[in-house]
């Protein structure tokens, strides 16, 4: 239903409107086109974990799992 170069467009432009507002974690859902983009993680740069996916006519189309945080030596 959805192919790589799509699913690539709808994160670059949704992740740059989430940006463009300051944001980098927290739930975050946008509309591109007939594709809906929907992050959802908990934590804090420190340490954080969260779930992104594209919707397409209510149907998961993609999905990602990711973690992350800061690294001491």
């Amino acid at each position: 239903m959805i192919d790589a170069g799509r699913a690539g467009q709808v994160i670059k432009a949704s992740l740059a409107e989430m940006y463009r507002e300051g944001r980098f974690l927290g739930g975050y859902r946008a509309t591109q086109g007939e594709d809906v983009y929907v992050d959802t993680s908990v934590g804090d740069v420190a340490r954080f974990e969260g779930k992104e996916w594209i919707e397409r006519s209510g149907e998961r189309v993609y999905e990602l799992v990711y973690h992350g945080g800061l690294i001491r030596p």
